[in-house]
């Protein structure tokens, strides 16, 4: 019998020995005892200025597949459309990193539908989505709240139209007002000055850091030690203050619900969690499934929107074609429809291109090996967080002249080229839900505004920059456009 299991034994490590020798962990710059590549890193974002661009000079080094450590966390970045859509849609890396940054928002737990994974996350995932179309979510009566936050801002951009205006925030509330119509039933006027101070904390909130999880997860100590050098007092109150938010509106909808005519996503969740007390979510789980939607409904749609009014007023053939377009499709005497799009290659195509050239989500949101796993020829080992590089797959030498904001790149022969290169909202089980609504959302918001105006940079101001502010996302740099009038 002892003969036995020590034969075991001794296979078994013959095998992970080969196995070792066989794959080995991705190669990167060199790594120093305990702190792994934090030199490196920090040394270059000096020389790039961005993480995404430093990723890009290693991988002309060290090949498509890269291979970090910081401390005890290893981190692999992936490049190139085979390899980001091999870790896209294989099981083994569908986990989500359990570092403190992407928990500390959620009670240390994971939780909601972004940083979960497992049986809970996909369970959870299917009963929001449920809800979600419920009411109204994926079907047509979201273009009627579209075009409600469209017509409202034409109003506002009237009202103060000719004259200067900072835009970096000027689709937080509407786009925000979107979604959280079917998740609360709540609509907010535009110059709501509660809800522009909340987006404007999920805006600084995603500055803080960046995808790879920053100082807070590598060494997570350090809260105790310098909280406010490292971001973390700052993240903890504005957490605070997003989940005081979300409690107080909870609680509204608990006070007046009536269980037989649920008015929202909200009213469903308790609902259940009132029938069904054992299978339901928590409401911890609740909270942060409406933190999710709060976040990611606004920021990275936002930014793109942002970028593309950017591109197009720095490129004024764009804009006249757009125009162009809108006007022979359109015209002037009724509003844009959904409709519409499929008569519009010229805007479409410019939409692909903000999401190209953009690239706002420039690592995607971080997968996480459940188990030690092949890449390649490389080894994976189990909990190594594998982020995707979008921007450089995005804007690499793969692409004529990349650096040029240029729609007609999608267009061949008169069609509309959907590109597979484009994976701006992900691909597999993880693709991101709003992605069909985002769309739908930049396209109603793009003709809207250029049916009614041109826009101009302000005599005075300088070209608006298209260099990002890193973090967690990418977002624009503060500038002011003109919006004037096409017709009076």
């Amino acid at each position: 019998m002892w003969v036995f299991v020590v034969g075991i034994l001794l296979f078994s490590f013959f095998l992970k020995t080969k196995t070792s020798s066989q794959a080995s962990y991705p190669p990167g710059p060199r790594s120093l005892p305990i702190i792994g590549n934090i030199l490196s890193v920090w040394s270059d974002l000096k020389k790039y200025k961005y993480h995404h661009r430093v990723w890009q000079s290693w991988f002309q080094v060290y090949g498509n597949i890269l291979g970090l450590k910081f401390g005890l966390l290893k981190i692999v970045i992936v490049s190139g459309r085979e390899l980001i859509k091999e870790v896209s849609t294989r099981e083994v890396f569908d986990s989500r990193p359990d570092g403190f940054l992407y928990t500390m928002r959620s009670f240390g737990k994971k939780l909601g539908i972004v940083f979960s994974d497992g049986s809970t996350w996909f369970s959870t995932r299917r009963v929001l989505l449920k809800y979600l179309k419920h009411f109204g979510y994926g079907t047509r009566s979201m273009e009627c709240l579209i075009t409600e936050e469209c017509r409202d801002l034409i109003k506002l951009r009237m009202s103060d139209a000719g004259t200067p205006v900072l835009v970096n925030q000027m689709f937080h509330v509407p786009i925000t007002n979107i979604l959280w119509r079917v998740v609360a039933g709540k609509r907010y006027s535009l110059n709501d000055e509660r809800l522009i101070r909340l987006c404007e904390l999920v805006t600084r909130l995603f500055r803080l850091s960046n995808m790879s999880g920053g100082v807070l997860t590598i060494m997570p100590f350090l809260r105790y030690v310098v909280p406010d050098l490292i971001g973390y007092n700052e993240m903890k109150s504005v957490h605070r203050k997003l989940h005081g938010f979300i409690l107080e509106t909870i609680k509204e909808h608990r006070d007046s619900i009536d269980i037989n005519n649920p008015r929202d996503v909200i009213d469903a969740f308790l609902i259940e969690m009132m029938d069904n007390k054992t299978t339901a979510i928590t409401e911890e789980e609740l909270q942060i499934v409406c933190l999710d939607m709060l976040e990611a409904g606004m920021e990275t749609v936002t930014n793109t929107a942002i970028f593309m009014l950017l591109h197009i007023v720095r490129n004024d053939e764009v804009q006249k074609l757009l125009q162009a377009e809108i006007d022979n499709v359109i015209g002037l005497s009724r509003s844009p429809s959904l409709d519409d799009r499929p008569n519009m290659v010229y805007t479409e195509a410019m939409l692909l291109e903000t999401l190209r050239i953009s690239s706002v989500a420039s690592v995607g949101i971080p997968h996480m090996a459940r188990e030690d796993a092949l890449l390649g020829q490389y080894l994976i080992p189990k909990g190594t967080y594998v982020l995707l590089a979008i921007h450089d797959l995005h804007n690499s030498s793969d692409w004529e002249k990349p650096e040029l904001f240029r729609p007609e790149r999608f267009i061949r022969d008169g069609n509309l080229v959907q590109d597979e290169r484009i994976l701006a909202f992900g691909l597999g089980r993880r693709r991101c839900i709003g992605e069909g609504l985002a769309k739908s959302e930049l396209f109603m918001f793009v003709t809207h505004l250029l049916q009614k105006f041109t826009l101009k940079i302000p005599q005075g101001d300088p070209m608006p920059s298209t260099e990002p502010i890193d973090g967690i996302t990418l977002s624009a740099r503060p500038f002011r456009l003109v919006f004037e009038p096409r017709f009076k």
